[in-house]
């Protein structure tokens, strides 16, 4: 008598379990894949937003620093610049000299080729920061553009231009001066405290903020 031989393999029903049980695994697969991805680039975008604002906080801490430096000055300082008040000051706050003065704009003057013998500041020498808008109407931080010497070196004119890097949208500047009594005379050291914010254009979700104290050793006035 012959013996009926073994058939080996799976039902329709196996097979459809198994393709099931894979697909599930194929999909959280590439669900965790995506969301890897995702947290990966928010990462990346977190990490590039901060590194740009240590950068432009590097940039105005160390120009701030050197407000009113004369290099060879005697007597009188021409670095140290008036308000429309006729009050002095290193440094001026949206155009003012005033010691409680809080604003989105700073301006200042110093040697910045340490000429000698200067008895007035140069255009190159005018320098300031301030909160603006783009062509856009997008909030960015500007320069002073140095442009006719010194007519035009206020805070609200229109001489001044974008040093944003054009994917960050800054939502906040601001300059607090403080004040540090010296221990020679009436003379004062002042600082300057500066918070900047920034956010992505590409996705306002990513922002981020630094802030920072720069001291002036030269002083007012």
């Amino acid at each position: 008598m012959m013996k009926r031989k073994k058939v080996f393999g799976y039902t329709l029903v196996e097979l459809m379990v198994g393709l099931t049980v894979s697909l599930v695994v194929l999909a959280s697969s590439i669900a965790l894949f995506s969301v890897s991805t995702n947290m990966g680039s928010a990462h990346l975008q977190r990490d590039f937003l901060r590194s740009q604002l240590n950068l432009i906080a590097d940039t105005l801490k160390n120009d701030i620093a050197r407000a009113g430096f004369c290099f060879d000055c005697s007597s009188s300082n021409p670095f140290i610049v008036k308000d429309a008040a006729g009050l002095a000051s290193s440094i001026l706050i949206d155009d003012s000299a005033n010691q409680l003065t809080e604003g989105s704009c700073i301006r200042f003057a110093y040697n910045h080729d340490k000429r000698a013998g200067v008895m007035t500041p140069g255009k190159d020498d005018a320098m300031g920061y301030r909160l603006g808008k783009d062509p856009d109407n997008n909030p960015v931080i500007e320069i002073y553009e140095n442009w006719k010497a010194l007519t035009n070196w206020k805070c609200d004119s229109g001489y001044w231009r974008d040093m944003t890097y054009d994917r960050l949208e800054i939502t906040d500047l601001t300059f607090k001066r403080a004040y540090y009594e010296a221990v020679v005379g009436s003379n004062k050291l002042q600082s300057v405290e500066v918070k900047i914010s920034a956010s992505l254009k590409s996705n306002s979700a990513i922002s981020d903020a630094v802030s920072f104290t720069v001291s002036v050793p030269n002083v007012d006035g």
